[in-house]
């Protein structure tokens, strides 16, 4: 449940480092990170290669798990269990308190894609971000319901990748969760 603003652990280092060789030859126009510093530090090695400079768009920060986000789940249940029962069950969309719900979240992943295919058309872009909001983009993608989200596993440094298909309006997944090590 904890979503503090960790910086990346050697190993999580060590496995940005291997993103260089993904993207060196890719012809990325731009990088997004959200607001938390394991994002830039994950985007750091392959923007140096490709000289870019990465942009903090808080639309990539993960779920806001509001007063839950330092309690541990045995805390979270006791203090709100109808949320936790929602959380636990996950057939309907629910909030975390002072926090966001899944929808909430939808909203900032759609206007996120909306600004960025205008800027960018044409153009491939990097975002990194975090397994909450990667999981929420997924059911935004592929048009499954908020609650949903839980049927993921995201692998820390895995690669998806998406394409717009101007033709019919849609997202296209091309790839999920792949790793190379």
């Amino acid at each position: 449940m904890r979503h503090q603003d960790q910086p990346l652990s050697a190993k999580g280092s060590q496995d940005a480092q291997k993103l260089v060789g993904i993207f060196v030859d890719k012809p990325i126009a731009a990088i997004y990170v959200s607001a938390y510093q394991r994002t830039w530090q994950t985007a750091a090695c392959v923007a140096e290669k490709l000289k870019l400079t990465p942009m903090v768009d808080t639309r990539l920060n993960e779920i806001d798990n509001g007063l839950v986000d330092e309690m541990t789940e045995h805390e979270f249940e006791q203090a709100y269990p109808d949320v936790w029962k929602a959380y636990v069950a996950r057939t309907a969309d629910f909030q975390f308190p002072g926090g966001e719900s899944g929808t909430d979240v939808q909203v900032r992943i759609k206007d996120f894609f909306d600004e960025k295919l205008l800027q960018h058309k044409d153009s491939d872009i990097l975002l990194v971000t975090h397994e909450g909001l990667i999981r929420q983009m997924m059911c935004y993608v592929i048009g499954l319901p908020v609650y949903r989200r839980g049927d993921f596993r995201v692998n820390l440094c895995g690669l998806t990748e998406l394409s717009y298909q101007e033709k019919i309006g849609r997202w296209k997944l091309l790839r999920f969760n792949q790793t190379y090590w």
